[in-house]
């Protein structure tokens, strides 16, 4: 005799058993400080920001009088180079890669920071003698047209870009490599560095710039969002467009 064919849908189903679903697991999050670039798109944007800059000096060389346009017009150039690579490499976009993301950070306590950190940094360097060198601050903002553009790339600007390039590009991918500290400080070193020949080199700028770069890079760290260093950056150079227009404005009067 064959064995009576069993009818699955005959067979009652327990109680407590439940019909198997298929579970589909969702991706983990990617962590803000966690990059996914590599050390080859660091090489090539880096590039790029160099010979931008370079551009932009001969620029300035030439057309001393265009220096604020062309200046605005490096930092478009510089996006877009992250732009390409980026949509192109990764389908991503440039800020919310670069850390431009949402924080429970008070900004106005961000930006009181930066100006205390300012005038912290003032108070030092009068103590270690200082000496006063010519900054490129000095030549420009002679017409009060060419001083609200000099505020507006000074105080919006250059931080946003300094702050996506530095604290944003780099400092995750060194702090991936050599740790969160490692990373910071290189960053901060190698942000003190840019600055120098602003400053004639005079190591107590570079000293100087290289601390806020520390500062900066913790707050990056702490935060996972570089919008309370750009808030902290914007509100420190703002200082430095006071003293501007009080040199010029104030004192000659």
């Amino acid at each position: 005799m064959q064995p009576e064919e069993i009818n699955q849908a005959d067979v009652p189903v327990s109680e407590t058993e439940e019909p198997a679903i298929p579970i589909i697991a969702k991706p983990p999050s990617e962590h803000p400080d966690q990059p996914f670039w590599g050390y080859s798109e660091l090489v090539i944007l880096t590039s790029w920001c160099f010979l931008v800059m370079l551009a932009a000096s001969f620029g300035v060389f030439f057309y001393m009088r265009l220096v604020l346009i062309i200046q605005i017009v490096a930092y478009l150039a510089m996006y877009l180079g992250f732009r390409v690579v980026f949509k192109m490499t990764y389908d991503r976009g440039v800020f919310a890669s670069l850390g431009w993301h949402k924080t429970k950070v008070n900004l106005l306590s961000a930006g009181l920071g930066g100006v205390l950190l300012a005038f912290g940094l003032n108070l030092v360097a009068s103590l270690i003698h200082t000496p006063k060198v010519k900054t490129p601050f000095d030549n420009l903002g002679d017409t009060p047209a060419s001083l609200a553009l000099l505020a507006v790339i000074a105080v919006l600007l250059a931080p946003l870009a300094e702050e996506l390039f530095f604290r944003g590009f780099w400092q995750p991918l060194l702090s991936k490599s050599l740790g969160a500290a490692g990373g910071i400080c290189l960053t901060a070193f190698l942000f003190g560095l840019l600055h120098g020949s602003e400053y004639q080199w005079a190591w107590q700028y570079v000293a100087a710039i290289t601390v806020v770069g520390l500062v900066l890079g913790v707050v990056r760290a702490r935060t996972h969002s570089i919008i309370p260093g750009a808030v902290m950056h914007g509100c420190f150079n703002s200082l430095a467009i006071i003293g501007v227009v009080a040199q010029k404005y104030i004192n000659h009067k």
